[in-house]
């Protein structure tokens, strides 16, 4: 592996030592997004990392000041024609995130910024996340909901492996994005560093333990479940079909594995983006975006709002390392 190695809007860098940063910007967006290329040019990059036996740890890093990724390229979701033609695209996507999650030799996403959707699962796919100090605040989170979506490249399957039953629930039926405190608070990130601060930062890679996939505790989870389900009824959602679909993938991953859960979950994200709501609110975000472009306005990454709560739910603790 020579210094510096490119692929696509990805970067493999050698650092001090035994370790490598592989860099990811998306030359083509303001912000990193998940397109065919990327998804393409990151499997490219961990056939290099994977051949280079001299490795002993790879960190996962944006170059983008506003944020680690702001998820899938949602115009895959408006430019495929069919449904299983975006299960391609998602299937593919979900092959490399496994590959990642894969690699023998330590991970860690360092976070910053945006950390959302597609760009979650990515964080999720490396053994560890620790939060970058930096002058645009963390923000994590699984937004698809709002939109009618599922998370389709993992995250249903590792978030409750890693957070309690309630927390993993909030995050991905919720769709609301959560800070660094509450995030480290939950387990989802370990530390905070600054970027002056090269020794802690790799630090994560020394620590990095992989990742297992034990089976979830049918008697932990199903209170949960039949807690969350009432509130989601309680609490109408504009897309009622995508959480209904979280539940029951989370029953199916409790029942038949995690393998299970992430086949489905392709079939049925795919599906959801075909529905006429889902559509239309895909469109709508879209054309906030262009009109916030227009009035020189911010520019939303992702909707927000929608189920704010699992209060009253009875106490879970965190999943154990598995």
């Amino acid at each position: 592996m020579s210094e510096g190695t490119r692929t696509g809007p990805w970067k493999i860098e050698r650092g001090p030592g035994d370790a490598a940063t592989l860099w990811f910007n998306s030359t083509q967006h303001s912000q990193n997004v998940l397109d065919a290329e990327a998804i393409e040019g990151l499997d490219r990059s961990l056939d290099e990392i994977e051949a280079d036996s001299s490795l002993r740890g790879l960190l996962v890093r944006s170059s983008k000041e506003g944020g680690f990724c702001a998820g899938a390229d949602l115009r895959a979701f408006r430019t495929c024609a069919t449904p299983e033609e975006l299960a391609g695209f998602l299937r593919r996507g979900l092959e490399v995130f496994d590959r990642l999650a894969g690699l023998k030799i330590p991970t860690a996403a360092v976070l910053h910024g945006n950390c959302l959707g597609g760009g979650l699962e990515l964080a999720l796919a490396c053994r560890r996340r620790i939060a970058l100090a930096s002058n645009v605040p963390l923000q994590l989170g699984s937004p698809e909901v709002h939109l009618g979506l599922i998370p389709a490249w993992g995250a249903l399957v590792r978030l409750p492996r890693l957070l309690s039953p309630r927390d993993a629930m909030l995050l991905v039926l919720g769709g609301n994005p959560i800070g660094f405190l509450q995030a480290k608070s939950q387990g989802l990130v370990d530390r905070l560093v600054s970027s002056d601060e090269p020794d802690r930062i790799a630090e994560a890679i020394s620590a990095a333990e992989p990742a297992g996939e034990s089976p979830l505790d049918a008697d932990a989870w199903r209170p949960e479940l039949e807690f969350a389900a009432a509130k989601v009824e309680e609490q109408p959602p504009d897309h009622p079909e995508a959480p209904q679909q979280i539940l029951e993938l989370i029953k199916l991953d409790i029942a038949e594995g995690p393998a299970a859960a992430r086949a489905r979950a392709i079939e049925v994200s795919s599906e959801l983006a075909f529905h006429p709501a889902a559509r239309d609110a895909i469109d709508d975000f879209f054309g906030r975006r262009t009109r916030a472009r227009q009035a020189g306005e911010a520019v939303p990454v992702m909707p927000t709002g929608g189920l704010s709560s699992l209060s009253d739910s009875p106490p879970q603790s965190r999943p154990s390392p598995g």
